[in-house]
């Protein structure tokens, strides 16, 4: 399993590149292989909302364009429910967008088939964002959302800020999950990036207890941007691109990047997909460079094809979580301790929330 650090970042001068390079190169309708699948249905499972179209529009269109082939949108994706179906062994789904968090336990658990290299061009991806199981396709972060109305005295900026009920009131909004979650409490109480891992778990949940009444949970990254749209929350944990999606489309949204939590999506096939080949296949386009940047600038996602930088149009610097400006405010998350503690404290997390 590869593993990455804070060096992923492109250089400023790459970035701003995107905009000259954007006007010269349009993005082709690109996908791997001929036209040899008609007939052939791939369902593909991600996050939903204006992520999943960004991938349905830069990858699926282009390789049923290419290909032949149907692809089916599903999802959004749920740990429980991959699970379910690939200990099945006749999943549903056939090409899934998970978490590196989650890739980890589900190789762990024997959930997900190889990557087949002979039709997956993984040379395309960074290294570090290369697993025999999955292959990198965003890089992404968890960022201090927050309503630009609801403070006129001075905004969040700090984990701690988003505990601190007093000085910005408000409701809260926090993934439903323990991933980020915790960190998110532990860097609020104190405790430096360096020093997170192994998470105090005990401390951590002691934290939440300070805001749990005055939180709503979301359990969808959609349902996150809404909660700000419709105003029913003034703070909270959200994706970088989906406040930048948010904030394009009008709402009163901005974020922080004090301590961004940095972690990577990846493309897996899940244990007996009925469409292996196809699903590999399907994986390879989503390796292509102008691909990946024509997600990057629908939704300000990281890419992993690093070539992709070249298309991405410079305005989208401040919002990405790799430029250097933000990486360095930032830290990467424990894939490694999320594979060994994710059960135990999902298990955990559920019993908090029902106390």
């Amino acid at each position: 399993m590869s593993r990455f650090t804070k060096s992923w970042a492109p250089t400023r001068r790459t970035i701003l590149s995107g905009a000259a390079a954007s006007a010269v190169l349009p993005f082709a309708a690109r996908a791997q292989g001929p036209a040899d699948l008609k007939g052939t249905t791939v369902v593909f499972a991600s996050w939903g909302g204006a992520y999943q179209e960004a991938e349905k529009a830069s990858y699926c269109e282009p390789f049923e364009k290419a290909t032949g082939a149907k692809v089916v949108q599903d999802g959004p994706m749920n740990v429980a429910k991959f699970r379910a179906m690939a200990s099945s062994g006749t999943p549903d789904w056939d090409v899934v967008d998970i978490t590196g968090g989650f890739l980890e336990v589900a190789i762990k658990d024997g959930l997900l088939e190889k990557i087949d290299t002979k039709l997956v061009n993984v040379g395309r991806i960074d290294p570090r964002f290369v697993s025999e199981y999955g292959v990198g396709c965003i890089v992404w972060s968890y960022n201090l959302g927050y309503s630009t109305t609801a403070f006129p005295n001075g905004a969040p900026k700090t984990w701690a800020d988003l505990f601190d009920l007093k000085k910005f009131p408000g409701k809260r909004t926090v993934l439903d999950q323990p991933v980020a979650s915790l960190e998110v409490a532990l860097l609020a109480d104190g405790v430096a990036p360096d020093k997170l891992y192994p998470l105090d778990a005990n401390r951590a949940f002691k934290k939440l207890d300070q805001i749990k009444e005055h939180t709503v949970f979301w359990t969808t990254n959609s349902q996150s941007q809404q909660l700000f749209v419709d105003r029913e929350v003034t703070a909270g944990i959200i994706l970088n691109g989906r406040v930048y999606d948010a904030a394009q489309k009008g709402a009163k949204i901005a974020l922080s990047w004090e301590q961004n939590i940095q972690a990577v999506d990846y493309l897996v096939v899940p244990k007996g997909s009925r469409n292996r080949a196809a699903a590999m296949r399907l994986i390879d386009t989503m390796t292509v460079a102008e691909n990946q940047a024509k997600v990057a600038n629908m939704i300000a996602y990281s890419p992993t094809n690093l070539e992709a930088y070249k298309w991405i149009d410079a305005k989208l610097e401040p919002w990405l979580c790799t430029t250097p400006e933000n990486t360095k405010k930032g830290f990467v998350m424990s894939q490694a301790f999320w594979r060994d503690n994710l059960k135990e404290l999902t298990e955990r997390w559920t019993a908090w929330k029902l106390a």
